[in-house]
């Protein structure tokens, strides 16, 4: 579905109206960026955490530092931009704190042996989880906000070119794990005597 002509600016420029209003002491109008924002947040910080708790505590706090830090927006980029870029360095901040953890649970994962995946989980999902951190932040940014990569840089604090180069290797990666999968279901492990 195309957007109407216009309405991307008259959106902008309600949110902007709302800021000023926040900004000049009405904290109440803040509940009008959070009902905006919310699913998307929501949505973003949930494909990086991969855990509805976690998720919900991540917004919360992210609405909470972007309303305490409103007074360092400015409109030389989108409201829109300004809140993921909170939301990307919160999420920095939640992975390096877990950081020790992860690492204990990673090498208790490889001690394990390897789980098939269900005939319920999609591949969306699998290959999602195939990603790193990094890779999910740009990969939401691009394809899910569709972002330009001069609005991701703002975001993540990344030159636009770096980024570029990052998304086709993650593009190239994804297909690669595509395609493997595709062999293992189609090719030559599955066809090559046609009895197991």
């Amino acid at each position: 579905m195309q957007p109407i002509p216009g309405e991307a600016e008259e959106k902008k420029a309600q949110i902007e109206a709302v800021i000023e209003r926040v900004q000049s002491g009405d904290k109440d109008a803040y509940g009008l960026i959070i009902r905006q924002f919310e699913r998307q947040m929501y949505t973003y910080c949930y494909y990086i955490l991969k855990n509805h708790a976690e998720t919900e505590d991540a917004v919360q706090e992210i609405f909470i530092r972007a309303y305490l830090n409103l007074h360092k927006y400015s409109r030389q980029v989108s409201f829109s931009a300004w809140l993921y870029k909170v939301a990307y360095h919160h999420l920095i901040n939640m992975k390096k704190k877990q950081g020790r953890w992860v690492q204990l649970v990673d090498k208790c994962m490889e001690e394990q042996p390897v789980q098939q995946i269900t005939p319920h989980d999609t591949m969306i999902q699998e290959l999602l989880t195939y990603l790193t951190a990094e890779e999910r932040h740009i990969l939401l940014l691009k394809s899910v906000e569709q972002y330009s990569f001069e609005e991701m840089g703002e975001v993540m604090g990344v030159k636009s070119a770096t980024l570029r180069k990052k998304y086709e290797r993650l593009r190239r990666k994804l297909m690669d794990r595509v395609l493997e999968k595709g062999e293992i279901a189609h090719g030559k492990i599955a066809g090559s005597s046609g009895v197991r």
